[in-house]
């Protein structure tokens, strides 16, 4: 079994999954991947595991959206605090309604804050080209 590896942009190693996150479905409302998330001693083919480097917020934040609410808890890097994701409330589940907290067995992985380790490794330029113009306004 094969794992690819995953970065924060701050270079922090927090995710590791047997499935590559370009291969796993995304959600239609967002576009985040929706990444199964297992512990590291059952790592299993089609599961993932974040490492230590990863906190997941204790206060959850509520979005109106078109068809009702939605309570997300932001999982970030415990590095450089970039919002690397969302786990949602367990009472946006129709099996854990009357249960209270988040649930930890998903992880939708927004899109464009990690890098696979060899994208690390190979210089991938993660920043824009920046132009500065200097001189009067008039």
């Amino acid at each position: 079994m094969s794992v690819t590896t995953y970065h924060c942009l701050c270079t922090e190693l927090v995710l590791g999954t047997t499935v590559p996150l370009e291969d796993l479905p995304k959600r239609q409302s967002d576009a985040s991947i929706i990444c199964k998330i297992t512990a590291a001693e059952s790592l299993s083919q089609g599961g993932s595991v974040f490492t230590s480097a990863v906190d997941t917020d204790d206060k959850a934040v509520v979005l109106k959206l078109d068809d009702g609410f939605e309570k997300r808890y932001a999982v970030r890097c415990s590095r450089c605090g970039l919002m690397l994701g969302y786990q949602l409330d367990r009472s946006q589940f129709e099996e854990s309604k009357e249960k209270l907290g988040r649930r930890e067995d998903v992880v939708y992985v927004l899109p464009g804050g990690l890098q696979t380790t060899d994208e690390m490794e190979g210089g991938k330029s993660m920043e824009g080209r920046v132009e500065v113009k200097i001189g009067s306004g008039a």
